[in-house]
């Protein structure tokens, strides 16, 4: 057919196996073929492997099969395009902020539970169309839900998801407020996070296009740490930001990770991140420096009693954050390729050993 980098049929290769997508940026040669298949024979195998019957793949079968795809739901393309797997960072710092309260109210944790989780999907289909509109996201590039680009979804779609689950997060905000008379506090918390989340992918003056994502990100996840344990108590207390502090700086690494590896792309779709501004070289300095921060106040909030001795269980997720540092030095392209998933799966393992150290040390 012609040269996958030109084809826009290569999307029925990479939607599938996204994984190919570095080799084929790295091999621009690679050419794309289209085997037509003329006649299939099906076989029962618990009969044997003659073949029971044919079945010749003409415009007539290629219709009925066109027809049955057409009737598959939906939903899993939308889910997609909320970019789930992001959640267990903010599932986790719900949590960590919630188990530092004193007391724990049912209702009040599961409604900010359920808001912050539809505020985190509702931002990432947000941002996944204003990548689109930008022209940031490309057949080549990586970190998106891809659902747009693959022409799965259309991109106004897209956005109306975005919009209605961000509003309906501001919706259980707003009854939250209720619950607690509308304190004041807890109305300026709703309304910086909301504008933390709209207006970090808002073309053309969103948070991430001008290099300040990462404190975006930062000021975010500690927010939904502290804002967690506000509900709980609606008592103002500034060592909860600094406890929060060693989960959301491993959040900020999954994104420079992201941003490391995706330097010449923003570049050339005109925006800038931190990791573009520094350059390939310091931004490896950039992510040693943001894991090794993360370890060092975790055992600084242990030795001033902001978080229980048993927080330090967090400490056996060292490995996995050696290899992570390890990794970023490497200069590959599909090495830094994998270097978010690992950032990823290191701040999953770091606060599930963060959270059970909490909860073991409110049971004994």
């Amino acid at each position: 057919m012609g040269k996958a980098s030109e084809l826009e049929e290569r999307s029925f290769v990479t939607r599938k196996n996204f994984q190919i997508i570095p080799f084929l940026r790295a091999n621009r040669d690679a050419y794309l073929v289209k085997i037509n298949i003329t006649k299939v024979w099906v076989s029962y195998f618990y009969e044997g492997w003659i073949p029971r019957f044919e079945v010749t793949i003409d415009e007539s079968f290629k219709k009925l099969l066109s027809e049955e795809m057409s009737k598959t739901s939906k939903l899993p393309i939308i889910i997609q395009s909320t970019r789930p797997w992001a959640l267990p960072a903010t599932v986790a710092a719900v949590v960590f902020g919630t188990l530092l309260s004193p007391t724990i109210d049912i209702l009040r944790f599961s409604l900010a539970f359920l808001g912050a989780v539809l505020v985190h999907l509702g931002v990432n289909a947000f941002s996944d169309y204003m990548d689109y509109k930008k022209g940031a996201d490309k057949w080549y590039t990586l970190g998106s839900s891809r659902t747009i680009i693959e022409g799965l979804i259309k991109p106004k779609e897209v956005l109306i998801l975005g919009i209605s689950l961000i509003s309906l997060s501001l919706l259980i905000g707003v009854f939250i407020l209720y619950l607690t008379n509308f304190n004041k506090i807890l109305l300026y918390l709703i309304l910086a996070g909301g504008a933390l989340g709209v207006f970090y992918a808002f073309v053309p003056i969103g948070w991430k296009y001008i290099g300040l994502g990462d404190i975006a990100v930062l000021l975010a996840w500690t927010g939904i740490s502290f804002g967690s344990y506000f509900v709980q108590t609606l008592t103002l207390n500034t060592n909860i930001i600094i406890a929060s502090l060693p989960l959301s700086l491993l959040i900020v690494a999954i994104l420079h990770a992201n941003n490391m590896r995706d330097i010449d792309d923003d570049k050339s779709a005109g925006y800038f991140t931190l990791a573009s501004l520094l350059g390939k070289n310091l931004s490896k300095y950039y992510y040693l420096i943001l894991v090794l921060s993360a370890y060092l106040l975790l055992i600084y909030n242990v030795i001033v009693e902001t978080i229980p001795t048993w927080s330090l269980l967090a400490l056996l997720s060292i490995p996995i954050a050696y290899r992570n540092i390890t990794w970023a030095f490497k200069d590959n392209y599909v090495q830094k390729g994998m270097l978010d998933l690992f950032t990823a799966n290191l701040v999953s393992r770091f606060s599930l050993l963060l959270i059970s150290g909490i909860v073991v040390s409110r049971i004994v």
